[in-house]
């Protein structure tokens, strides 16, 4: 996939490694800081264009109408619309940018532009999960309030030795906290009858709503995560 990035700062950064990692991407960037330009070039194998979107050679030399794919990712919500209303005129067919400002997210929205709302909050949301839930690997907290858990099982685990029917006859888990997928030996993979949980499974949960209260201690005294 061709992809076009706006912005080579800590979010742009982290976006261009995974885009690189995660198969056959092509990704130019587009970055108007010099020095955060040349760091880019510097660590990535991708062209880096040390230029604004608002200049007038950014769509003919980003390449801009082959891209199937652009991405802003700068804390400027108006060179973000920029580059989007660019990229929808030269055809590009999907649209993603941050947003920092929520009044700026109907904007985007009527682009039909995929959004990341207020990226700060989100990594400040992301801190206090992980920091509230000791317990567990990862936590995704989603915009309705519901959690995507990981956690690793422990010696001490009673999840130990379960398969799916064993697992859905136990009152350990229940419709509103579901295992979506075990994870061993680095891969992802349903929990299904004739194979159970071992230690240091990795187990991927989905929560209806924030843990607290008693089912955060459930974790801790059930020593889920060992």
């Amino acid at each position: 996939m061709v992809i076009v990035v706006i912005g080579a700062g800590t979010v742009g950064a982290s976006l261009i490694e995974r885009a690189l990692a995660g198969g056959n991407n092509d990704v130019v960037v587009v970055e108007p800081d010099q020095t955060l330009a040349d760091a880019c070039a510097e660590q990535f194998d991708v062209r880096v264009l040390a230029m604004d979107v608002g200049d007038e050679g950014f769509v003919e030399e980003s390449q801009l109408a082959r891209a199937e794919a652009l991405i802003a990712t700068t804390d400027d919500d108006s060179s973000n619309l920029m580059a989007m209303l660019l990229g929808q005129e030269a055809g590009v067919q999907t649209l993603t940018s941050t947003v920092n400002r929520d009044s700026h997210i109907a904007m985007f929205r009527r682009l039909g532009v995929r959004v990341l709302a207020d990226p700060e909050r989100l990594v400040a949301q992301h801190l206090l999960d992980i920091t509230l839930l000791p317990e567990t690997s990862d936590v995704t907290t989603l915009r309705g309030g519901q959690q995507v858990i990981e956690l690793r099982l422990g010696a001490d685990s009673p999840l130990l030795g379960l398969d799916a029917n064993a697992l859905q006859a136990s009152d350990l888990l229940d419709r509103d906290l579901q295992l979506i997928a075990r994870i061993r030996d680095g891969r992802t993979e349903p929990l299904v009858e004739g194979k159970s949980l071992d230690e240091g499974d990795g187990l991927i949960l989905f929560a209806s709503e924030r843990l607290t209260g008693k089912r955060r201690r459930l974790f801790r005294e059930k020593n889920l995560e060992g």
